[in-house]
């Protein structure tokens, strides 16, 4: 740590406090030691009848993921407020909703969400959606450990904004120099006093590298704090990432916490299907959307009840449908939405247009018996430098152990382990599984000495789940139709062409790469929805 004399520290201690006082004290919730099942949300329907050739719904919805429900949810909740009930079908090809926010149950009890994945609090349109009190959410500690290059000891990078009694632990930490911590303060100067739209408006997009450069942070604080904390929820390297989506997750945090909820992140998809239910929207899980027909160019409005027929083949029998709609909202990512688009006149030139690039990601959980070599309800973030992280010898972005956080996340008397894994490192062992199992286990062996024989023998760190996500996310800076937009883009429109009336495009593509961009570009898609059916 480097050496400051008693005047710094005053000042910066000072200087600290009263940034502190912009926001208000935080309400950290410890964790629950109750342990309950997800919420057992199953569709009422899941599988197409052949009577449904001669329905016509006012709006099918293609894809059960967040933006889906957040469409159907929307536009049935107004149309119940006008007393004009419509029929809404949501059409998902997998066993259940979520799309990427799953989670799987084990038969011993533990929860594996697909992908290291947290709830954050904070998000706008996760507050005005959800119910946060039946999600029973348990949150992190605010800030992280941090595994330092040659020190034994796990350092701790504390966050006084929201504990203020860690002002002290904060400026004492060996991560980062005392100029970082002083340079932070500019930073959560900014995230604090402006709002969203602000941040996304007033500030000058960059990458996130040069944006942290900007503000003077040494490189050794960026290798060791932000890079391992930042590409372990953006899944790209600094210079791949937009600087307006920087700000954006750091008032996130900021003003908020991270959070998981009781039986999983997969609760929070359930409890959008069961909302979706109880509106009287359809479900269908199981069936995969096949492709999106549009059934007339007429342009005259009064004969547009059968618009567009949806095609839909079910999963467990070779047979399709053709269901007529109204109007349609394609749910789903690019470059799926992109296949379904082209073929449909007006937009073919969609064609042409090149795929947008997806973010890769992988996790390995382990289930071992108590007591976790962690503790606390914590992230614990690889800070060793570039040349001992994401690579093939050394792995690991960044470990939770989500049994800690919310004991609902594994039986009692075991604990669980999360490990994350980016991009470069899962390429480095092409394919072999093992081989990158064994390299986390010995990396993790030397971060926690005392476990370290259990950590190396796989019958008492038990490999329980190995997720290689290839389309985790989409990609956010320098990319035509890259998702970084605040609020929407427009969703009568894809890549500037405009699409038939009636049919409309939701997904994080739409808005931005986060939970919250989901949510916003469904609520978004709706109200085109509901303007377009109240004219037809």
């Amino acid at each position: 740590m480097a050496m400051f004399s008693r005047r710094q520290l005053l000042l910066l201690f000072v200087y600290s406090l009263a940034l502190c006082h912009l926001l208000p004290a935080s309400s950290f919730t410890t964790s629950s030691q109750h342990r309950s099942n997800r919420l057992n949300f199953k569709a009422t329907t899941t599988k197409l009848s052949t009577s449904e050739n001669d329905q016509t719904y006012d709006l099918v919805v293609c894809g059960g993921g967040i933006s889906g429900m957040a469409t159907a949810i929307t536009v049935a909740k107004k149309q119940q407020q006008q007393s004009q009930p419509k029929k809404i079908l949501l059409i998902e090809s997998e066993s259940s909703v979520g799309g990427r926010v799953r989670s799987d149950f084990t038969n011993d009890g533990f929860i594996l969400d697909r992908g290291f994945a947290v709830f954050i609090e904070a998000y706008p349109q996760s507050q005005e959606m959800l119910d946060y009190d039946a999600l029973r959410l348990n949150q992190f500690l605010p800030g992280a450990r941090v595994k330092l290059r040659n020190r034994e000891k796990l350092a701790t990078v504390s966050d006084p904004l929201r504990r203020r009694r860690d002002i002290f632990k904060a400026i004492t930490s060996p991560v980062g120099s005392l100029r970082d911590k002083a340079n932070l303060l500019p930073l959560f100067y900014t995230v604090i006093t402006k709002d969203i739209q602000s941040l996304f408006d007033d500030e000058t997009e960059t990458d996130t590298l040069s944006c942290l450069r900007g503000y003077n942070f040494s490189e050794e604080f960026i290798s060791s704090f932000f890079a391992p904390f930042l590409e372990g929820i953006y899944l790209t390297s600094l210079s791949k990432q937009s600087s307006k989506m920087f700000y954006f997750v750091m008032k996130m945090f900021t003003v908020g916490s991270a959070a998981l909820p009781m039986g999983g992140m997969q609760s929070v998809p359930d409890q959008l299907g069961q909302k979706a239910e109880e509106l009287g929207v359809e479900i269908k899980l199981n069936s995969r959307v096949l492709s999106i027909q549009q059934q007339s160019t007429n342009t005259d409005l009064t004969d547009k009840n059968d618009q567009f027929s949806v095609v839909v083949g079910n999963m467990e029998q070779d047979e399709q449908r053709h269901i007529n709609a109204k109007s349609v909202v394609v749910a789903t990512d690019y470059n799926v939405a992109r296949n379904f688009l082209q073929d449909i006149p007006g937009l073919t030139s969609l064609k042409s247009l090149p795929k947008l690039s997806q973010r890769s990601v992988g996790c390995i959980y382990y289930a071992f018996r108590s007591p976790a070599p962690l503790e606390e309800p914590i992230l614990l973030l690889n800070g060793e430098g570039h040349e001992r992280r994401n690579t093939k010898e050394f792995p690991v972005n960044n470990i939770c152990f989500p049994s800690i956080v919310h004991k609902s996340y594994a039986p009692n008397g075991y604990e669980l382990c999360c490990v994350s894994i980016l991009e470069n490192a899962i390429a480095e062992h092409d394919g072999d599984q093992a081989a990158l199992d064994m390299a986390v286990r010995k990396q993790l062996s030397t971060w926690f000495p005392d476990f370290a024989s259990d950590i190396i023998d796989e019958s008492k760190w038990v490999t329980k789940g190995f997720y290689l996500i290839s389309n985790a996310q989409p990609t956010q800076f320098n990319e035509e139709g890259c998702a970084n937009v605040h609020g929407g883009r427009d969703c009568t429109t894809f890549q500037g062409l405009a699409m038939p009336d009636g049919l409309f495009l939701a997904g994080d593509h739409m808005a931005t790469a986060t939970f919250n961009g989901a949510l916003e570009s469904g609520v978004n898609a709706a109200d085109a929805v509901t303007n377009y059916l109240s004219k037809n």
